[in-house]
């Protein structure tokens, strides 16, 4: 049931333009491009944009308020955290002298440890009070009926879970990541995986919905949980908007050529704990080339985003200098175009997050036509792209599973019968059908009634 008349949420969202690639954000802002047309008014709580900070450059998602008819109201509050011009004279000072450069050796150290080991549930912590403030601010003069609080980084939760203390209303969590029991979580040492664990049960046991999106992580809270409602854990999946789609529908399907072409959309990182290494697909690449030489002058593969430098040298090291190639970022119509006219689509899922879905499969789904080699660990992603036969689940490092996914889908491609991919059951995934899922949620909370005890003492 939709709301009568227009509803107000506030959306506490760190991770918001211009801040951060277009990932990071493109959840939150198409929910705030659908909410409207649904009876429901987004008021947005985020970071001052005056300034980039240590862990918010600005880097091309403002794209994303193109997205928008209306701009919607945006409050946005002090991250806590060194801006970029504070760390280039902290830099600059320490080219002064040689106390210059001990003071900002030991200072900067020290602000790095207390960052990465002392802050709880995570350095955007030091958010949290200008966040609460405003927020607790908005709540009461704005007519705000529900509070919206999205994650990562999971400190967002705490600052929801708070105004949710103060004033009474409705919280609604959404988790795009998993808090606990990821790589993420396990790096840390046991005490603070302890105080992660309170926390997470705190925000849950304060929140009224708590939306996940993957089947994986629904199961996964539930399984913690066992004493809230199995109904207070909703399912939102992540997907695309099939709006954008639309320019593809004039964009005819590629001849047989002579170039056998492998896309990978999106950004490749090099991380202990969020990695995703292209090094098993590189050591299949240099197997197919050493067995059959004569498809270095047809295979081509091309990844548009970010490929670290240390998978460039990578590459160079391998002799795959002539077959793979960083095309940088391109506009988003650009990519779809590129990925529509591939071959094969790659997606790789982050190391060790068993229920995470990358992102990039929706759309590779929908673009329609090449099927998908998906290199992750068994989970979610795997189960989806399974389950929907999109393509290819290869273990990241099984070198000889990728090289046979590879051949397989190019000895199709070779024979005039490439292996195309059907659209049908990509509706469900569409932006617009995953706000109508979250209006009835928004609705759910505020027109339900609440109890007048404090929500902090229920059980869990």
């Amino acid at each position: 049931m939709l709301p009568s008349r227009n509803h107000r949420v506030l959306m506490i969202a760190r991770a918001f333009p211009p801040f951060l690639p277009v990932g990071h954000s493109i959840r939150v802002i198409k929910f705030i491009k659908y909410l409207p047309t649904l009876g429901w008014e987004p008021v947005i709580l985020t970071v001052d944009d005056n300034r980039e900070y240590e862990t918010l450059p600005k880097v091309g998602s403002e794209i994303l308020f193109s997205e928008l008819s209306a701009m919607p109201a945006i409050h946005r509050t002090d991250p806590g955290e060194p801006t970029v011009e504070f760390l280039q004279s902290e830099k600059q000072f320490g080219e002064k002298n040689k106390l210059s450069r001990l003071i900002v050796k030991i200072l900067g150290g020290t602000r790095r440890w207390i960052f990465r080991n002392v802050l709880i549930p995570d350095r955007t912590i030091t958010w949290l009070p200008s966040a609460v403030k405003c927020g607790w601010r908005v709540v009461k003069n704005e007519n705000i009926d529900v509070i919206f609080a999205t994650c990562p980084p999971h400190a967002s939760t705490l600052i929801g879970a708070l105004l949710k203390q103060l004033t009474g209303k409705p919280l609604i969590l959404d988790f795009r990541d998993d808090w606990i029991d990821t790589p993420w979580h396990n790096s840390k040492p046991a005490p603070i995986r302890w105080l992660d664990r309170q926390l997470e049960k705190w925000v849950v046991r304060m929140a009224d919905k708590v939306i996940l999106v993957t089947e994986w992580s629904r199961q996964a809270f539930q399984g913690r949980y066992p004493k809230q409602p199995r109904e207070k854990f909703v399912l939102i999946t992540n997907g695309c908007d099939l709006n954008d789609f639309e320019i593809l529908k004039s964009v005819q399907s590629q001849p047989h050529e002579s170039t056998f072409t492998i896309v990978h959309a999106g950004s490749l990182n090099v991380s202990k704990i969020w990695g995703r290494s292209p090094a098993g697909l590189f050591k299949a690449i240099q197997k197919i080339l050493q067995e059959q030489p004569e498809l270095k002058k047809i295979l081509r593969f091309e990844f548009a985003g970010d490929l670290p430098d240390d998978f460039q040298k990578l590459a160079i090291e391998m002799g795959l200098s002539e077959v793979i190639h960083g095309v940088g970022h391109l506009p988003h119509e650009e990519i779809l175009k590129v990925m529509k006219s591939a071959n094969l689509l790659l997606a790789i899922n982050y190391e060790g997050w068993a229920t995470l879905i990358p992102g990039k499969i929706y759309e590779y789904w929908a673009v329609g036509g090449p099927p998908i080699l998906l290199l992750s660990c068994p989970g979610a992603a795997v189960n989806f792209v399974e389950q929907h036969c999109l393509g290819h689940s290869v273990d990241p490092y099984d070198v000889e599973g990728i090289q046979r996914a590879i051949l397989d889908v190019y000895q199709q491609w070779r024979s005039g019968a490439p292996i195309k991919i059907k659209t049908d059951g990509i509706e469900a995934f569409d932006r617009k059908a995953l706000t109508v899922d979250l209006a009835q949620v928004l609705s759910t909370v505020t027109l339900k009634d609440h109890q007048p005890t404090n929500p902090a003492l229920a059980h869990t």
